[in-house]
């Protein structure tokens, strides 16, 4: 008989969405978070840039919200996106209440910085290392209210329709869960952790891409469970490219803060010409979408630092300065190239303004879930201000919610009977090869041609895939993305459709919904 976890709340993720969430319901729950892998790690600590909110003396929530908007190309969801403008600047004063330490200036008042589609700086941020610094804060506070589980999540525990809980795997069943990330996982142990309310929190999927800012665990495994679940999903064809990674044969590749352009690089090409002023009135700070397409157009391109200043390179930008000096080049000097990468999923696990989801009892949020603010393009700093604004709201609704009379029985059969077994990390040439499919069949360029061919590809590798479960999970989440490429018959957003070139009007207003009976 599986041992078993009585909860209140199960929080699948801790990152910045799980973290906040613990922290905003009420000290008197019990709450359970299952973190995976490695204490701390993930994508979240690897935010670069800021949170975006309307606390400056010339700014709104009706400007953060047009800017929203502009970004979206015309499938944001304004009432989710009007949610975030108006709450935003409640969380950051939420955030310095649970310890984080934005910047400031001299007299006490944060500073904003200005990020890609933001018409006046609106970021608040810590240097360029927002993410590591909100990660801090929330673990601390967090730290004497949860009960973390440290393993991975394998399925929903299901009764008639409704979650009530979560099967997981024990990674370390022994408590020494600061082993390396390349010692093999030990899987002794299946348990139940069985709550009313399950908030998924498991981040997005860029490690499916080739060239990627984001963390290895990245595998969009929250997402194909809640999809084997039954639960609806929408906007997968929409994954941003971060426009400038820096360009060297790594993963995740180093990223490259929107911010330095922010405070003055310049993008160049092969020639040393700017090549943004012709494409867009706001040259380096046009959309992320705008810009990843310039880069590409260009056909190579490097950020130009130099303008900044080494004095301001090293104050406010450490992180930057550190990674690109221990891979030989000095920002101050030299030309970094830059290339974009996956970056940040978009679309995911579509939720009310409250984080439910189409299954009772699971709420999401976070990158995993898709509530429609971003639209067909995310507005920089608008990602970080979702997760926090969201995960409140999502534990508002669970504490408020009523309890459930029937929970799982331990000794019935589990609901993830068709999920995989526990196993093994995923073997990389699999790994390799999945990669190599998905960037294929749902990169930043696409067509018919390279998203029918990967997603017949992907059909077989789902088939080697079975008995890990990351790999299995890679591609199940890929083949989702694979289909919804196929699918989006237009260029919008974070993506170029090479045989559909121009938006299509037809399609303003447009999600692509995705249900468990689908063959997308």
């Amino acid at each position: 008989m599986p041992r078993t976890i009585d909860a209140d709340v199960c929080i699948v993720g801790a990152g910045i969405a799980g973290l906040f969430a613990a922290l905003s319901l009420p000290e008197d729950l019990h709450v359970v978070v299952i973190e995976k892998g490695t204490l701390g790690e993930g994508s979240s600590p690897m935010a670069q840039g800021g949170m975006a909110a309307a606390i400056g003396p010339d700014d709104d929530p009706a400007r953060h919200l047009a800017d929203t908007i502009r970004a979206g190309e015309g499938i944001v969801d304004e009432a989710a996106a009007a949610i975030v403008c108006e709450e935003a600047p409640a969380r950051v004063q939420d955030l310095i209440e649970a310890g984080c330490r934005f910047d400031t200036h001299p007299d006490g008042s944060l500073h904003l910085a200005r990020e890609g589609g933001q018409s006046i700086a609106r970021s608040v941020h810590r240097a360029d290392a927002t993410g590591a610094e909100m990660v801090r804060a929330l673990r601390l506070a967090a730290d004497p209210r949860i009960e973390r589980f440290h393993g991975y999540a394998l399925g929903f525990a299901m009764v008639d329709g409704t979650c009530h809980g979560v099967w997981a795997a024990s990674e370390d069943p022994t408590g020494d869960a600061r082993r390396k990330a390349d010692e093999a996982h030990i899987h002794a142990e299946t348990v139940l952790i069985r709550a009313p309310h399950t908030l998924l929190a498991t981040g997005g999927a860029g490690a499916l891409f080739a060239s990627t800012t984001n963390a290895p665990a990245s595998t969009g495994d929250g997402i194909a469970m809640a999809h084997r679940a039954g639960a609806t999903l929408t906007d997968l064809e929409f994954v941003q490219f971060h426009p400038t990674a820096l360009a060297v044969p790594e993963a995740p590749r180093p990223l490259l803060t929107e911010a330095l352009r922010g405070a003055g690089a310049l993008l160049v090409d092969t020639s040393g010409e700017r090549f943004m002023v012709a494409r867009h009135p706001d040259a380096e700070l046009a959309p992320r979408h705008v810009v990843a397409a310039g880069i590409i157009a260009a056909g190579g391109a490097w950020l130009d630092c130099r303008p900044i200043g080494r004095a301001a390179l090293e104050q406010e930008f450490p992180t930057v300065m550190s990674s690109c000096t221990a891979r030989g080049f000095d920002p101050a000097v030299d030309l970094l190239p830059v290339e974009p990468a996956a970056h940040y999923l978009i679309g995911g696990i579509a939720t009310d303004m409250d984080g439910r989801t189409s299954i009772p009892g699971l709420f999401a949020a976070g990158e995993c879930a898709a509530t429609g603010m971003h639209g067909a393009n995310r507005m920089a700093g608008n990602s970080l201000a979702e997760s926090v604004v969201f995960a409140a709201r999502a534990a508002r609704a669970m504490s408020e919610a009523g309890e459930v009379t029937q929970a799982p029985d331990s000794t019935a059969t589990p609901s993830w009977h068709d999920a995989p077994r526990a196993g093994e990390e995923v073997e990389p040439a699999l790994r390799a090869e999945l990669v190599a499919t998905v960037t294929l069949g749902a990169g930043a360029i696409r067509d018919a041609s390279s998203s029918s061919a990967a997603g017949a590809q992907m059909a077989t590798l789902r088939e080697r895939a079975e008995g890990s479960p990351d790999a299995a999970a890679m591609a199940l989440t890929g083949e989702l993305l694979i289909g919804a490429a196929l699918l989006r018959e237009e260029t919008r957003g974070v993506h170029v459709r090479a045989d559909f070139g121009n938006r299509n009007p037809e399609l303003d207003g447009v999600h692509f919904i995705v249900a468990r009976s689908d063959e997308i």
